[in-house]
């Protein structure tokens, strides 16, 4: 059996209203909200927390996958495997087969059939994916109302899943737009009414149809359907045309999330995993993504379903506690979509980042076999408390609480909230590090405040990106009430 084992969704902090980008350009008043990255997040970054979240709460121990795909249609390199940088991180083995898919908000699910075809042939046992996307909406069009960041990832294998893969169709329909050349800083549409009905419409009905047709489903048979969502009317088309109820469908995520690209039809299908009425053994789900053509996909739910969900923060939670912006010109500003100074660039080594990818990438510091203090960075031959050159390299966790910090009020570039706390962190496990703290409020920073490590880019010195990592609020973080001094 070929199956889905494990998933991971990110939600970037931040969401902008509709009807603030309305106010600004005096457009239309639409409803709903669009989920925002920060400015030190890309399809790299925000694909490498998708992917630690299905390991982690799949229980994969990340040297069991033997491929790696990355889907995005915005790789922050154009002219380097960004698969690689996100195996790095991720700590795979060093034979495991990476690959970029590209170009398409379909590369997604051209993974998934890679994926399926490689283990049903015994290539592989373990595949993950992950499928993310930061796409730049051109001011003053409706493409604003549309597009959102985040990212999704799945492992699929041939061990138990949480649903098996029973088959898979695809069609290819070659169409003028949307499209974004080499150069191009927004993507460019053709008309919309060609774009939705035979682009999208008609590609997406076809192959779920042949899907329906092969496996000699009904409509009653259905238990749920979950596919791309060009907009939300054509989305209530596609299920006209195949005759399913809307108590059918997955939630479409249009109203409150958007468009995230390469990511959407995961994370669609996604919620459909995680909705009520929660699906049972051998219920049947559709699953169809859709971009120059379509693929479609017959799953059934099995019994380690439920499971699999629990351990998850569900992905309608992680939407509900996102951050509105307080201004339009917030997002234009730190998305360099109005002309201003030139951000500052620090330097950069390319030999330190290569020497050092263990420390920077991986998060690898060292223990002192005598005395047992933990270390970090994994930079030096010996103790720093009691001198020994014994020490064991050691891989450090990424959670812990902050000892002390300082809000900085002179750096801003970067960050949608000023000042900036500079932490110091003592990790769970030991070690303690110096972060930013980034996707946070900094009045409600405190000493023993519990944090999660997130990889994040920190500039573009050297002409290249830069990434490291920061920390953000972890779970249960809130700042206690003051002490009330007693009346004199």
């Amino acid at each position: 059996m070929v199956g889905i084992r494990a998933y991971g969704t990110y939600v970037p902090k931040y969401k902008l209203g509709r009807k603030q980008i309305a106010e600004a350009w005096d457009f239309p008043v639409a409803p709903g909200n669009l989920t925002v990255s920060n400015q030190d997040e890309d399809s790299i970054t925000m694909g490498i927390a998708a992917a630690f979240e299905a390991l982690e709460t799949g229980n994969i121990d990340p040297k069991e996958i033997d491929a790696l795909y990355f889907c995005t249609t915005t790789p922050p390199y154009t002219e380097k495997q960004n698969a690689a940088t996100i195996a790095t991180v991720l700590d795979l083995r060093d034979d495991c087969l990476t690959a970029d898919i590209t170009s398409s908000t379909r590369a997604g699910t051209t993974a998934l059939i890679n994926a399926h075809n490689a283990i049903s042939a015994g290539d592989a046992k373990n595949v993950l994916i992950v499928a993310s996307d930061k796409r730049y909406a051109e001011p003053i069009s409706m493409f604003e109302y549309q597009y959102c960041d985040g990212a999704a990832a799945l492992v699929v294998s041939s061990e138990d899943g949480i649903a098996k893969i029973n088959g898979h169709a695809s069609v290819n329909y070659d169409l003028v737009g949307p499209w974004r050349k080499e150069g191009d800083h927004h993507t460019q549409q053709f008309e919309i009414k060609v774009e939705r009905d035979y682009g999208y419409q008609a590609n997406i009905v076809k192959v779920l149809k042949g899907v329906v047709e092969k496996f000699e489903l009904t409509p009653e048979t259905i238990k749920r359907a979950a596919y791309f969502c060009f907009e939300r009317r054509s989305y209530g088309r596609v299920a006209k045309a195949l005759k399913l109820e809307p108590k059918q469908l997955a939630d479409n995520l249009f109203l409150d999330h958007g468009n995230s690209g390469t990511a959407l039809a995961f994370q669609i299908l996604i919620g459909a995993f995680e909705q009520k009425p929660s699906l049972k053994p051998d219920d049947n789900v559709l699953f169809a993504n859709s971009g120059d053509g379509a693929d479609a996909f017959y799953l059934q739910a099995t019994e380690n379903l439920r499971a699999v969900v629990k351990a998850h923060t569900k992905l309608g939670k992680k939407l509900g506690k996102r951050i509105q912006l307080g201004k339009y010109t917030d997002f234009l500003k730190y998305r360099y979509l109005v002309k201003t100074k030139e951000p500052f660039t620090r330097k950069s080594s390319n030999v330190i980042t290569w020497r050092d990818a263990k420390v920077i990438n991986q998060m690898w510091g060292f223990k002192c076999n005598k005395c047992g203090v933990i270390q970090y960075p994994l930079i030096m031959n010996n103790c720093i408390e009691c001198g020994s050159q014994e020490i064991t390299p050691m891989k450090l966790k990424r959670n812990g609480i902050i000892y002390t910090y300082s809000l900085d009020h002179l750096i801003s570039g970067g960050y949608y909230e000023t000042p900036v706390p500079r932490c110091i962190i003592d990790l769970e496990g030991g070690g303690r590090l110096m972060l930013d703290m980034t996707d946070c409020d900094p009045q409600e920073v405190y000493v023993g405040m519990p944090i999660d490590l997130t990889f994040r880019k920190i500039h573009e010195g050297g002409g290249f990106m830069n990434y490291s990592w920061k920390c953000v609020p972890g779970a249960g973080a809130k700042k206690p009430e003051p002490a009330i001094k007693e009346a004199e």
